[in-house]
């Protein structure tokens, strides 16, 4: 519990959820990975995604 499943487009990581932004459905995927919340703090996050 508390995972969440995220995908990297442009070198930033944007939560897939509903609390997601639009940008993640017309960009590129560089990379697509499930991560703690605990390890949020070590990447570099979309400002419009709720975190």
């Amino acid at each position: 519990m508390g995972d969440l499943r995220l995908v990297r487009a442009d070198g930033i990581w944007h939560r897939t959820d509903i609390l997601g932004c639009s940008y993640v459905d017309v960009a590129p995927v560089d990379e697509e990975r499930t991560v703690d919340r605990a390890a949020l703090s070590d990447l570099e996050r979309c400002p419009t995604c709720t975190w």
